[in-house]
């Protein structure tokens, strides 16, 4: 048995299927411990592929991949397990799925240990992950990425979106839309034009570059338990302001009528007549606040 483990072993078994759908599937992809990466293309059916590959010198107990596939009218799931296993050696096998669609579809994505890539996705679109960072580009719909344990990395999402890391910084860039933006644990920064904001942090700095044309249809809330926080938006954006830094100064350029009574690490005012409440804070650090 030694002498069996000291020889290498390749692995690059492969799972591949393709189905035809109609315009708009529904996809669904539970990954278990694969990584997915989504492409789009504009023929009307899904590719799915999942390889097993890397190196192994090990004595293995347990550890078996299974990849079942089904298509149920316009929807499409693909499920990958993985048993649980016992190694004795060394061992940098991996999974990785591909799945190719349509662009226009609904897209739901889980899994539980292994990186997201997608883009060129218009739709209902869900993603979540408990170990592994987000990465998409090209996005429109109603967007929901989630990981418990990784970094969001997200740029040219138009709809409704809502970014999660429960342990990761979160960067988003040319947003269109609407945008919740929040983690446990990291730092975000956002760029876009947004008609609804709300990022919280629970342990990092924020930084927000809000784009002209944007507009407060609603409240807007900016905020971080612990670290600086930045802020730029444009000079005629109309709102009601509620600035404070529980334990730093506030920074501000742009025209506020400050209301009541004020501080350097409280303010209250109207930005352009008012409107809509927009709350920036600190728990602990510096805010900045600057015109576009």
């Amino acid at each position: 048995m030694l002498a069996a483990a000291a020889v290498p072993r390749a692995n690059a078994d492969e799972y591949a299927k393709t189905y035809a759908v109609a315009s708009r599937p529904e996809v669904h992809v539970q990954a278990g411990d694969s990584s997915v990466r989504v492409t789009t293309s504009d023929t009307n059916q899904v590719e799915f592929r999942v390889r097993s590959q890397g190196v192994r010198v090990a004595i293995g107990f347990g550890g078996q991949v299974s990849v079942d596939s089904q298509q149920s009218g316009n929807r499409v799931e693909l499920v990958v397990k993985t048993t649980p296993a016992l190694t004795i050696g060394f061992n940098d096998r991996r999974l990785e799925t591909e799945v190719q669609m349509p662009e226009n579809a609904d897209l739901l994505i889980e899994t539980h240990d292994g990186a997201v890539e997608l883009s060129a996705v218009n739709g209902n679109i869900t993603v979540h992950t408990k170990d592994g960072a987000i990465r998409a580009t090209q996005l429109s719909g109603r967007i929901d990425l989630h990981s418990s344990d990784g970094g969001i990395n997200a740029q040219s999402l138009k709809g409704d979106a809502r970014l999660h890391s429960g342990d990761g910084s979160i960067g988003a860039g040319g947003i269109d839309g609407k945008l919740e933006a929040s983690t446990n644990d990291g730092s975000i920064h956002v760029e876009g034009r947004f008609d609804s904001l709300t990022i919280t942090s629970g342990d990092g700095s924020v930084t927000a570059r809000v784009a002209q044309g944007s507009k407060m249809t609603s409240d807007w809330s900016v905020q971080t338990h612990d670290g600086s926080l930045r802020m730029s938006i444009p000079s005629d954006l109309r709102a009601n302001l509620d600035v404070s830094a529980n334990n730093g100064h506030i920074s501000l350029d742009l025209p506020v009528t400050v209301q009541g009574i004020n501080s350097q690490s409280k303010i209250r005012g109207t930005l352009n007549g008012g409107g809509p409440l927009l709350t920036v804070r600190s728990g602990d650090g510096s805010v900045r606040l600057a015109g576009t």
